[in-house]
């Protein structure tokens, strides 16, 4: 469903990819997806911005992360807490 490739790495700080999901028309452009990570008070901050995601799946995308991406993560974080 998605493919990609890594842009640039910065260990421990950074990650610049770019995306492309399999329904995307060839004229849309790659999506760029940027990670930040930075200590917090309480542990770690990611910061994301994904960019350059068509209108036509804007949604289905957003949802996504969420989806398969952010609680899945906070769930893995919580067991391993354990």
């Amino acid at each position: 469903m998605l493919s990609g490739k890594n842009l640039l790495i910065v260990r421990k700080k950074l990650v610049i990819q770019s995306w492309r999901l399999h329904n995307w028309k060839k004229m849309d452009p790659d999506s760029i997806l940027i990670l930040m990570f930075s200590k917090a008070e309480r542990g770690a901050r990611i910061d994301l911005i994904h960019v350059n995601v068509p209108n036509h799946d804007l949604r289905g995308v957003s949802r996504g992360w969420h989806r398969y991406y952010w609680k899945p993560w906070l769930e893995y974080l919580k067991r391993s807490r354990r």
